[in-house]
């Protein structure tokens, strides 16, 4: 547009104005930028205003030969909240700021600018501009618009027509071309946290379509462009012709579609751009390697089909990232680096536990086991061409027990959380939910203590309660053990049965039934009746000699006395011979009437044994039995391999519960405000989300973005208050019943069912855990708090910080999908829930302290009066009472570092974000940015992902922060020492034999 076509307006004669006038110029643009920027939320502006205003940028963001670099730049310096503002018809000049920051941001030098304003403060205006623009072409997607302006010659000068889904393309041109030539460290984090943005909407958009898009655009855009055309002289068009375009540059546009406007595509080019940056000129820089780091994980969640090589880039690019830090010089390290390098790790735990098939390639699995091994040991085993350095023969000197845990906490979670969550539980307990008393009452054993277990410990590591249950069962009898597992992952448990024979065999066939004898067959053969002679028959064939008949027969000498002795014995013969053959006859009748075989003397084999003494045959089978286990170590320090543990000695259980307390996981927690119009003193705040007619429909589609509802009587994760997590009860019978009562409930929710006292809303991936909490008012709030805390030493614990379920829709539903999870305003009692801790044991300290609010506010000028230390008394966690002295009594100041973010619904249908209390190393936490614009679609995983970041640099700061595992670790370590069972290995093997409890404690 020329100049001449402004002869009109006498503001803007260039005959009136000379060159020497630049400044005056740039100084009244800027001046009026900062008027309209400072325009109040509600507040209406006449047409003509506007028009003029609009017509003063455009003539100043000229871009042309005759630009007048003053005055764009003070446009620009001046214009950071311009799009966020609420102006009607601000969004038309949005070309013509694209324009001017196409000159501006991809120039690493601004050498033409420097005369006249800061380089730094010029692009940082200028990427607050990009970020309120952002969410622009897929809110209005195709929607066309032209500007028509006045002029004297031609009558209506018209530029060419546009559409918002065509300044995708260039926007994200723009932002990348600033990333690349950015070097200021929070202009470059706020970069990184508009990539995110951007990539996350895209992705959004494509997963539900245009349609259900277009469908969501304000209906005030409609009378706002029919106002403007008929006021002002500007107006949007539903037509428009384009300029004709060349073959070549026909195919450059597609190529530009396929790398930026699809998410794939687009999330590619991002994962190159930051593993480039980050192996190279951000490694120094702490905070932008932070937000690096933040971005990389943020991208590892998002829902985009990438291929596995871009997946294996980013990896790669983080495990370069931790040898190049932990491979500096001594001097160098110190905590700061070592914050980087876990930071590191846990963006490797978010990549692997999102994209877990990545570690099928063997190479990306030795790369990623290398450098936990690394971080473990100081140095890995193999360098290059050297020679293989067994763990065994390493000396440990690792770059710190930060860095240490971290790298513990990586090989955990490949070990035990990659293909295994959500666990059957689901996603809110990735441990067991079984514990003795539940397994007791499962088993068929007539004790009902806890006595019935064996406890061991493994390695001063992992504590095993072993209950040994025998079956009975006759036909199929085989060992069964069950064991609960508590280690530095949590509390796992497990039931093992000792077979001998394959699944299938067990199937198809007895066990220990030997096979039948067969039957015997008399009947076999040729039987002969054989008169046996006590000579051969040859012998009586031979002559007799004289010899043969010198001895006289018996009949020859028998005489009469003789004889009758002779018949007498005859007789007795024949008599024997009868008896010995009645004899022979019954044996023979007897041994036909026996079975067989015969069970007397049949050999058979033993039956089956139906009591067993699993523990000692499952701790034999695994070798842990042997006399080198059990033998002290010669680092007296340190147990025996296999220690047990003495369960009768006082305390042990309330220590064992004491341990299950621990969560295995970084949990956080939200607090949500609504704050209407005008209102002041938080009673009025926390009414607010008493009734849906109190707030926006929107803002009942962001809580349920947030997470999803968890009913705390019976949610096995964090609720945000100790007295009602972690519990392991069990379901209900009236579930039926209690969703139509939700049903009913939501009719009038304003969201104040998620309060914390039934209901909260909870999200949870592999890493982390949130509760988003809405407090509402209580008619007893100001008499209790009289008795109370003070509003300081109540504040809420996002302690250890930061794994996703079935993911809910993260496009902000409408309500009534979601009507079965939201219940009415519930009373709370005050034996709600008594809290499962050990008598005489206090919360354990779980972390620092941090809290993170989220204000929905309607009015941004509201801001300023928010009554920020009145609402903290409300959002109490049950966690205070693990502060120590100093941190309880902290200054009233540190009320300004509690991380408040505001979110205002603009008219448009988007959404201003504004951080307050976020200062120091935290100031540069993505993705959500000061003053940026965001879209609904986005809207809940943004804020979701900051509050992780948020806490998780909170943890970072911590000097007394201790990861989860280790919290655990030294627990256990603390119950070995003092229940440990110090016996001889004679008594060690005896108690073996012995029943359980059986035996007196042989210290």
């Amino acid at each position: 547009m020329s100049s001449g076509s402004m002869v009109s307006n006498p503001l803007f004669d260039v005959n009136e104005f000379p060159d020497n006038y630049e400044a005056g110029r740039a100084e009244a643009c800027g001046t009026l930028c900062r008027i309209f920027c400072s325009k109040k939320t509600g507040e209406e502006i006449l047409p003509i205003y506007l028009s003029r205003f609009y017509m003063v940028l455009i003539q100043g963001l000229q871009t042309s030969d005759s630009v007048c670099l003053p005055v764009l730049a003070s446009i620009i310096l001046n214009s950071s909240a311009l799009f966020c503002s609420d102006l009607k018809g601000i969004n038309l000049v949005a070309p013509y700021f694209i324009s001017a920051l196409e000159t501006i941001l991809p120039d690493r030098e601004l050498s033409r600018f420097k005369a006249y304003v800061n380089p730094i403060e010029l692009r940082r205006s200028s990427i607050s501009i990009v970020l309120s623009m952002l969410p622009l072409p897929h809110h209005f997607g195709n929607i066309k618009s032209e500007v028509l302006l006045e002029g004297n010659d031609d009558g209506l000068l018209q530029d060419k027509a546009f559409t918002f889904q065509s300044l995708k393309v260039r926007l994200i041109k723009v932002l990348i071309g600033a990333l690349q030539a950015e070097t200021d460290p929070h202009n470059t984090h706020m970069v990184l946290g508009a990539m995110l943005n951007i990539v996350q909407d895209s992705a959004l958009l494509e997963s539900i379509g245009p349609q259900n898009e277009m469908a969501s655009v304000d209906s005030s855009y409609t009378s706002m462009r029919s106002h403007s055309r008929n006021s002002s002289g500007m107006s949007t068009a539903s037509g428009g012709s384009s300029e004709a375009t060349t073959p070549e540059a026909e195919r450059m546009a597609q190529a530009l579609h396929r790398d930026y406007d699809m998410a794939a595509g687009l999330l590619t080019q991002c994962i190159h751009l930051v593993t480039q940056k980050l192996s190279s000129q951000w490694r120094p820089d702490m905070s932008v390697s932070l937000a690096a780091l933040e971005l990389l994980s943020g991208l590892a969640k998002v829902k985009a089909g990438v291929d596995t090589a871009n997946m294996n880039q980013a990896v790669g690019a983080v495990c370069a990232y931790i040898v190049h830090q932990c491979s500096r010089p001594a001097p160098h390290h110190s905590r700061d680096l070592h914050s980087m390098i876990v930071a590191a790790f846990q963006c490797l735990c978010v990549w692997l536990t999102e994209h877990s098939t990545m570690l099928g390639e063997k190479y990306c699995l030795m790369e990623v086991l290398e450098i936990v091994e690394l971080g473990i040991s100081g140095s890995k085993s193999k360098t290059g061409d050297q020679e293989v350095k067994h763990k065994g023969d390493k000396e440990l000197n690792p770059a710190s027990m930060r860095v240490k845990e971290a790298a513990e906490a990586t090989l955990s979670c490949i070990m035990q959380v990659l293909g295994a969550f959500p666990t059957p539980s689901g996603p809110a307990s990735p441990c067991s939910l079984l514990n003795e008393d539940t397994l007791i009452r499962c088993s068929r054993l007539s004790a009902t203590g806890r006595s019935n277990f064996r406890y061991f410990v493994l390695d001063s590591s992992v504590i095993l309660a072993m209950l040994e249950q025998p079956l009975g069962n006759e036909q199929n009898p085989c060992p069964s053990l069950t064991v609960l597992i508590r280690g530095t992952s949590g509390r796992h448990a497990w039931t093992m049965q000792l077979h001998h024979q394959p699944r299938a065999a067990r199937a198809s066939q007895k066990v220990f039934v030997p096979e039948s004898r067969p039957s015997p067959k008399n009947d076999v053969g040729t039987h002969y009746n054989v008169k046996h002679m006590f000579f051969p028959e040859e012998a009586y064939n031979i002559p007799f000699v004289k010899a043969d008949v010198s001895i006289p027969d018996l009949d020859d000498i028998v005489s009469p006395e003789l004889g009758v002795q002779h018949e007498r014995l005859q007789s007795m013969m024949e008599q024997q011979v009868e008896y010995e053959s009645s004899l022979e006859q019954q044996r023979q009748d007897l041994w036909n009437s026996k079975t067989f075989p015969d069970p007397q003397v049949d050999c058979k084999p033993p039956s089956p044994a139906q009591e067993f003494q699993t523990a000692r045959l499952f701790l034999s089978h695994l070798g842990f039995l042997s006399l080198e286990a059990l033998k002290e170590p010669a680092n007296r320090c340190l147990p025996p391999h296999l220690v047990a543990l003495d369960s009768a000695l006082p305390g042990f259980f309330e220590d064992i519960e004491y341990l299950d307390l621990l969560p295995c996981r970084p949990f956080d927690t939200v607090f949500i405000f609504y704050v209407r119009a005008g209102q002041r003193s938080y009673q009025e705040i926390l009414k607010n989300v008493d009734s849906s007619a109190n707030v926006q429909p929107h803002f009942l589609e962001f809580l349920l973005s947030l997470g999803w509802p968890v009913d705390v009587n019976k949610h096995p994760g964090w609720t945000g208050n100790m007295e009602t997590s972690w519990s392991i009860n069990g379901c209900g019978d009236g579930e039926a019943q209690q969703q139509a009562e939700d049903a009913v409930a939501l009719e009038d929710s304003g969201g104040g069912v998620f309060n914390g006292e039934k209901r909260v809303l909870y999200y949870a991936d592999a890493l982390t855990e949130i509760a988003f909490v809405v407090p509402t008012f209580s008619d007893s709030s100001p008499d209790s708090s009289e008795n109370s805390e003070p509003p300081v030493e109540t504040d809420s614990q996002m302690d250890p910080a930061p794994v996703a379920p079935t993911q809910l829709n993260l496009t902000l539903d409408l309500i009534p999908s979601h009507s079965d999870n939201l219940m009415g305003p519930p009373q709370r009692s005050p034996s709600v829930k008594s809290k499962k801790l050990p008598s005489g044991k206090s919360v354990p300290p779980l972390g620092p302290e941090t809290k993170v609010l989220v204000v929905w506010v309607e009015s941004f000028d509201d801001i300023e009066s928010f009554p920020l230390s009145d609402l903290l008394a409300e959002t109490s966690t049950g966690l205070e009472t693990a502060l120590n002295n100093s941190a309880s009594c902290r200054s009233l100041g540190a009320e300004k570092d509690v991380p408040v973010l505001f979110i205002q619904p603009l008219r448009t249908g988007l959404f201003r974000i504004r951080l307050q209390g976020v200062a120091g190393k935290l100031s540069t936490v993505i993705p959500l940015v000061d003053g940026m614009v965001v879209s609904r679609r986005v809207l809940g995983f943004l804020v979701r992902q900051t509050v992780i970041n948020v806490c998780w640099r909170k943890r970072l700061e911590c000097d007394s922060y201790s990861p989860p595992h280790v919290r655990r670790k030294h627990k256990i370590a603390e119950i070995v020492g003092r229940y440990r069972n110090k016996q001889l290995e004679p008594e060690f093997y005896t108690a073996l034999f012995q029943e359980v409890g059986g035996r007196s404690p042989s210290l």
